[in-house]
């Protein structure tokens, strides 16, 4: 049996689950002076789930108060926009897409993701980029793997045999069975999905930012090379990528600039982890 081709990979997308309107709503806010948390608070209250690990969060983060955090909006309060963004935007997704299998573990995809998206969060903020647009990129920047994985479960494992027992490059292993990789696959859905063109260019450029010139993918590229250095995801396994100095040089990072971070990226990436549950 042949693996589904690139082309006919928008119909497997309408496989996949839509994204939860909270989600959608957090994406068409980004960089938006004007969104509401009015409004945010609204889409959060109707996804219970969401609201009892913001409860969790709020009330760990909370833990000396006289009173447990008992409704979003003393959340918000407590916690911040940018950090209730942070666990809205993580927990969706992460229970959302949750596909298990022998040999393939969305959960693991998404830890790894989130440390990659702690990575860029950190280092936006070094380079003046969006911080918020950063985070949600790295976190996305996968996601076609599970487009791939829900397109032929059989091949996707093929590709991971080959990744894990071959010390292959998973988009080299993909691009020998699908004929392409996760980072084309990832912006077809990201394109069906109506993504932002920061976060799809992202997706498209993660493995190879040289051949696209993204800021956006060279700051996931690199984010992507980091969180590999620090193991943040405990991939099985693990290979840390080539770094595109390229890429380095264009936003002005070096890896002194990493080094200075370290400590911090892996504070927020146990934070993150335990709060949502990865």
């Amino acid at each position: 049996m042949t693996p589904p081709s690139l082309a006919s990979l928008p119909t497997h997308a309408e496989a996949l689950p839509s994204l939860p309107e909270v989600v959608n709503y957090l994406i068409r806010a980004l960089g938006d002076d004007s969104a509401n948390l009015d409004t945010l608070a609204h889409h959060i209250n109707s996804d219970p789930a969401i609201v009892a690990r913001l409860l969790a969060a709020a009330n760990s983060a909370g833990s000396g108060l006289a009173k447990r955090v008992a409704s979003a909006s003393q959340a918000f309060l407590l916690l911040g926009a940018d950090r209730i963004a942070t666990i809205v935007l993580a927990s969706a997704l992460i229970y959302r897409y949750d596909a298990h299998a022998s040999g393939f573990s969305a959960r693991v995809l998404w830890r790894h993701s989130l440390g990659v998206a702690t990575c860029a969060r950190v280092l936006a903020e070094q380079t003046g980029i969006d911080p918020d647009l950063a985070f949600t990129s790295g976190l996305l920047h996968d996601i076609g793997q599970l487009l791939m994985y829900t397109a032929s479960p059989t091949h996707f494992l093929a590709v991971l045999d080959r990744h894990q027992h071959e010390d292959t490059p998973l988009f080299v292993a993909e691009r020998a069975v699908f004929g392409y990789d996760h980072c084309e696959a990832g912006r077809i859905l990201a394109t069906t999905w109506k993504l932002p063109t920061d976060i799809v260019d992202a997706i498209a450029a993660h493995h190879e930012p040289d051949e696209f010139g993204s800021e956006m993918g060279n700051l996931v590229h690199v984010s992507e090379c980091l969180s590999h250095a620090l193991d943040l995801g405990e991939l099985p396994s693990n290979q840390v990528p080539v770094l595109s100095d390229i890429a380095c040089a264009s936003l002005g990072l070096s890896w002194p600039k990493f080094a200075a971070h370290f400590a911090e990226i892996e504070a927020r990436f146990d934070d993150f982890r335990v709060t949502l549950g990865v």
